[in-house]
C-alpha cells in the first residue's frame, strides 16, 4: 500500500496523475443537492470552518427548523432520502449527514418533487 500511495504522490507531482479529477464529481452533486434542498427551506448546519466557506464535497450537513436530526432522518426516509443524524457523528449541533455519492443525474428532478411535497407537508410556521 506504501508503494501505491508513493506512486500516486509521485505521479501527481509529475502531472500524470490529476486525482482532483477523480472527485471532482462529489462538489458538482453536493452543490446541486444543496440548491434543492435550501431552495425547499433546509438550512446547512456547517456551512463555513473558521469563518471559510467549506467546499462541496462528498457529504454535507443539512437541517429542518423545528426538526431534530433523528426526526428528520426518519421523517425525509418517506421520501426517499435517508442520511445519517450528525448525533451519531460526535457532533452537539441537530441535523443529518447527507452523502453524494450515490445520486445519479436522472434523479435529481425526482428529490426535487419529492423535497417540494416534503416542504409542503412540514411548513415552517
Amino acid at each position: 500500500a506504501q508503494y501505491a500511495l508513493t506512486a500516486m504522490f509521485k505521479a501527481a507531482n509529475e502531472g500524470i496523475y490529476h486525482f482532483l479529477d477523480e472527485v471532482k464529481v462529489y462538489g458538482e452533486r453536493a452543490r446541486k443537492l444543496k440548491e434543492i434542498f435550501l431552495l425547499y427551506g433546509f438550512r446547512l448546519v456547517y456551512d463555513n470552518d473558521l469563518g471559510n466557506p467549506v467546499a462541496d464535497g462528498f457529504y454535507f450537513t443539512i437541517t429542518y427548523p423545528g426538526m431534530a436530526g433523528g426526526e428528520l432522518a426518519k421523517e425525509l426516509m418517506y421520501y426517499g432520502v435517508s442520511a445519517i443524524s450528525l448525533i451519531t457523528t460526535g457532533s452537539e449541533q441537530e441535523g443529518l449527514r447527507a452523502c453524494t455519492s450515490f445520486i445519479k443525474d436522472h434523479q435529481y428532478a425526482q428529490l426535487d418533487e419529492r423535497m417540494k411535497i416534503f416542504a409542503r407537508n412540514n411548513l415552517v410556521i
